[in-house]
């Protein structure tokens, strides 16, 4: 009998398009995303985790992306267009932060040139994606028509604009179906560079890990173009919004203002948006990790006009129905948190694997549910995930007594932290393991990616072409820890 994908044993790394090294201000889907897989390769490595691949907006997280089926058009390598971004970007302070700000800026001065430059002999392939994918329209002018309203949210737009079933009947001005043009373009070369990007990934033995999150942005096309699909009122005002309680870490809960589904309205139509949704997904990734899994199974439903998660009640989620549409699809279940004993039995009817996060087991309680010698197979370990700080920042930051209890538990001293975290991710008992790049290049908290409850600095980190260099030099050593604990 072939074994199931949980059943080999394997290591991943997490590294998101945007940190990739590169010439445009961004990491993109150029000759440096080949040479990271040629680099995974060589290593052993049979995963490559990214995040999100949304269009971004403000905040610049790709967690609260614009569409659900696009793909970032900063990710394009610009050179299948013969666009050179301007030599600022290549400069010192652009190879080691993402300026999102600017980046925007270029692209949508870059917008109603796209259909003049875009070579002709492409007409009618692009022709037929745009006759074969039905997103694109909506998101292509949601992004036009945000562009003309100034960047505004779509809830703040006039008249009809703010109803997608309404924009057949209402004139459109010139640049705004110029500019829609140059997004359905966008997505037709961002499709096809991930798609080959992807092809390579695979004929070198490496598979693709992408995240959904869990609800979709209020400011975004699924929103503006299927209202019916969340809980709105007649003026498609949120009736209640997303979050969680507060708990051990969190005083208030966390208030993240997404729009809820309407699950009843998706029942009844077979979950047909979750479906279109997954299918997309499988085409641009081999595994899908679901954000926010206990929301399946219950999810925190927040008065649109509350100041903190504090006034939410727990409401029931779609459960083991919504996933009857799924079968076979490998799905990792993101199930840190305090989870209830109800979307604990969801997960092993479902047979979804969880995950564990070595920073998060050292306590000083024995019955820490991810100390390593508590870890179950059926699970994916991390050392870290992009919400958590670096190794070694999270070391620095701790309590004498935790830092004992680490010493002691692995029979270490300090300088040997990162070896020794990096080799027990190896040896777990758990089929996947994952590391940061950051963790690799032993970095401190310079590297971090994102810090949840912030709103300044976040997914701006990239990596160096020094510090891919210094990578690369890992791979020997890295494929000798793949075959001594058979990953």
């Amino acid at each position: 009998m072939e074994e199931t994908w949980t059943e080999q044993r394997a290591m991943g790394m997490g590294l998101h398009i945007s940190c990739l090294p590169g010439e445009q201000g961004i990491g993109s889907f150029d000759e440096n995303a080949y040479a990271f897989i040629d680099f995974l390769s060589a290593a052993g490595i049979k995963f490559w985790q990214v995040c999100p691949l949304a269009p971004t907006s403000y905040g610049d997280s790709p967690y609260q992306g614009t569409s659900a089926f696009a793909l970032n058009p900063y990710f394009i390598d610009l050179k299948a267009l013969a666009i050179n971004p301007g030599n600022s970007m290549g400069d010192e302070i652009h190879r080691r932060r993402v300026f999102f700000g600017e980046i925007y800026n270029f692209f949508q001065n870059l917008l109603p040139e796209i259909p003049k430059i875009f070579p002709k002999s492409e007409q009618k392939k692009l022709q037929h994606f745009c006759e074969n994918t039905p997103w694109l329209r909506p998101y292509s002018l949601f992004s036009a028509l945000k562009k003309h309203f100034g960047g505004g949210s779509w809830m703040a737009w006039p008249g009809a604009f703010r109803r997608y079933e309404k924009i057949a009947t209402a004139k459109l001005p010139e640049s705004v179906l110029v500019d829609a043009k140059g997004h359905e373009i966008l997505q037709y070369i961002a499709h096809n560079q991930w798609g080959k990007l992807k092809q390579y990934a695979h004929k070198n033995g490496v598979k693709i890990i992408g995240d959904i999150p869990i609800y979709p942005g209020l400011d975004s096309a699924d929103v503006w173009s299927e209202p019916q699909n969340f809980k709105l009122d007649r003026q498609l005002n949120p009736l209640h919004v997303a979050g969680v309680p507060p708990d051990y870490f969190t005083e208030n809960g966390q208030l993240w203002g997404n729009p809820l589904y309407d699950w009843d309205f998706l029942g009844k139509n077979e979950y047909d948006w979750w479906q279109r949704r997954i299918r997309r997904n499988r085409e641009l990734f081999d595994v899908l990790r679901l954000d926010h899994f206990r929301g399946f199974d219950r999810f925190w439903s927040i008065p649109p006009n509350a100041p903190t998660a504090k006034e939410g009640k727990w409401e029931k989620g779609p459960g083991e129905t919504l996933f009857r549409c799924f079968k076979g699809i490998p799905f990792i279940a993101e199930d840190l948190g305090e989870l209830d004993e109800s979307a604990r039995n969801l997960m092993q009817k479902l047979d979804f694997p969880g995950m564990k996060v070595l920073q998060f087991a050292f306590s000083n309680d024995p019955k820490n549910i991810y100390l390593p010698h508590r870890h179950h197979p059926h699970s994916v370990l991390y050392l870290g995930t992009h919400d958590n700080d670096t190794l070694i920042g999270w070391y620095g930051g701790l309590s004498d007594s935790v830092k004992d209890q680490i010493r002691r538990y692995f029979g270490i001293g300090d300088h040997e932290i990162s070896w020794k975290f990096l080799t027990e991710i190896y040896r777990s008992p758990c089929f996947l393991g994952i590391i940061c790049v950051q963790d690799l290049l032993k970095l401190g908290s310079e590297g971090r990616f994102n810090a949840p409850g912030t709103s300044c600095g976040n997914w701006q980190w990239r990596m160096t072409p020094e510090q891919f260099l210094e990578l690369k030099e890992m791979a020997p050593q890295l494929k000798i820890h793949a075959l001594l604990y058979g990953r």
